[in-house]
């Protein structure tokens, strides 16, 4: 009886060697590459999300947009309305643009200054408040910035941007105030 179980185990040594010295010229008559044993294919699949591969990774973001505010969820070039919402954010209240106080209203107490700086931002130096508020009126349609009827210069946030900053009008006013203060 232990014999038997012996032989067995033998032929079962040779069944294997029989199926590795076949494996590889299997592997590759399955692959539609010829040359390439299938297994490459299979074992690195390029996921369409990594993060690593991705042009608009952390940090490419973080060199082709140094500004002191990262909007969550954003990326790519910075787009005008988040510029404006950048130096909103960033300067105290007498610069060129500053919140009203009446929600996501906000002021361009200078629009040539917000202009001139939209264009070093932009890289375009013939920049100026006509081309920009061109910029603004394309802004309308898609409801992200609506201009406040009846007063100059001042234009209102209707997008969803407690969302998109994770803090209210109020928060964020609240934090320029603190930083002003901290700045004076």
């Amino acid at each position: 009886h232990h014999q038997h179980q012996h032989h067995q185990q033998q032929h079962q040594q040779q069944q294997q060697q029989q199926q590795q010295q076949n494996e590889p010229w299997n592997s590759e008559r399955c692959s539609p590459y010829g040359q390439y044993p299938m297994q490459t294919y299979v074992q690195h699949p390029v996921p369409s999300e990594s993060m690593s591969s991705s042009p608009n990774s952390e940090t490419d973001v973080e060199y082709s947009q140094p500004s002191s505010l990262t909007l969550p969820g954003l990326t790519g070039p910075i787009q005008l309305w988040q510029f404006l919402l950048e130096l909103l954010m960033t300067e105290s209240t007498n610069s060129c643009i500053a919140w009203t106080g009446d929600g996501w209203e906000f002021k361009l107490n200078d629009p040539d200054e917000v202009a001139r700086k939209w264009g070093i931002r932009k890289n375009k130096p013939k920049m100026n408040y006509e081309k920009l508020s061109r910029g603004l009126r394309y802004y309308y349609d898609k409801n992200i910035i609506h201009k406040t009827p009846g007063k100059r210069y001042v234009y209102r946030f209707v997008c969803d941007l407690t969302s998109v900053l994770q803090m209210s009008a109020e928060q964020i006013r609240r934090k320029v105030e603190v930083k002003r203060e901290l700045d004076q």
